[in-house]
């Protein structure tokens, strides 16, 4: 999530001083905020409401000042706008990469079977590197990609280094936010199976911050069907066993019907592996309900898994 750094700035009464050096990253800040309030139809009075004044709302919009955090948010709440929103259009603003979005371009270059397209993801992120060697956030990027190339060309693969990296990094984690969920859901298949046991479930500790926001805890659902399909090929059945319960026990809404039928399919899968060939029936049920919806690139994957259980 965006944070708004005040170093070298004095507040005075609900404004800071003006500063003439801004960043264009910083001068963003103020030009997302006005194209949100403008494209949601509040005036400036209503957006600066009782926080700050319109004038202070107006040289924040246009560069020559910063907010400090608590106004911000404040005013992001006037316009009934939240902080991932916030982010996108920040984002899309700089034209920097979006957790929410890059993680949809990398799933959908999977299903298209693009090797071109995540070659090019992977080339431009080692030119990257290379400018910025030890940038924590492009060494996992990096690895994050090699990992989805791997799914659609087996060439690829993590190093140890690569893999020691990923995994201290995880480890060292106090709190799980969307781009460690999504980076350990991606690269889970390159994690040693204990270690990735002990790391899911550090994910899902109820004493997280943001186990429960929405963006959070649908990616956790995601990433917990990820793994266990993981543990029931390496015939890991117990760690399977408990997150099935888990995800069981989570209630996952009705909205997230996607989620709800692979959870259903992977507890199936997971009770044929144990020798239950009644549990073959349920996953085709789950195809033809895939079939039915139109979701063809996943019914073609399941198709193909099930043409695979049938021949072991």
């Amino acid at each position: 999530m965006l944070f708004l750094c005040l170093s070298n700035v004095k507040e005075e009464g609900k404004m800071n001083k003006i500063y003439p050096n801004y960043s264009e990253a910083e001068k963003a800040i103020g030009a997302t905020f006005k194209f949100l309030r403008e494209s949601k139809g509040f005036s400036q009075e209503e957006a600066a409401g009782d926080e700050i004044s319109s004038p202070q709302l107006s040289n924040f919009e246009n560069g020559k000042t910063i907010l400090v955090t608590n106004h911000f948010i404040a005013l992001l709440r006037n316009i009934n706008v939240d902080m991932f929103e916030f982010q996108n259009a920040y984002n899309q603003y700089l034209r920097n990469k979006d957790i929410l979005l890059f993680s949809v371009k990398l799933s959908d270059a999977v299903m298209e079977r693009d090797i071109s397209k995540l070659k090019l993801f992977s080339k431009n992120l080692e030119k990257l590197l290379e400018s910025d060697p030890h940038n924590k956030t492009l060494k996992l990027d990096s690895i994050r990609i090699k990992s989805v190339l791997s799914f659609v060309d087996k060439t690829c693969v993590i190093t140890k280094n690569e893999q020691s990296f990923l995994i201290s990094y995880l480890f060292n984690l106090k709190e799980w936010g969307m781009y460690d969920i999504r980076l350990l859901g991606t690269c889970a298949q390159f994690i040693d199976l204990i270690k990735l046991a002990e790391l899911t479930n550090r994910m899902i500790d109820p004493s997280q911050i943001n186990i429960e926001l929405y963006h959070v805890k649908h990616a956790v659902v995601q990433c917990v069907l990820n793994i266990i399909n993981i543990f029931v090929e390496q015939k890991m059945f117990e760690p399977a066993r408990r997150l099935i319960l888990y995800l069981e026990n989570s209630e996952i809404h009705e909205y997230f019907m996607f989620d709800k039928l692979t959870l259903i399919y992977n507890r199936a899968n997971y009770s044929y592996k144990r020798g239950d060939s009644d549990a073959l029936e349920i996953m085709e049920q789950c195809l033809k309900v895939l079939e039915f919806c139109g979701c063809s690139k996943t019914a073609t994957q399941v198709s193909d898994e099930l043409k695979n259980l049938e021949k072991e």
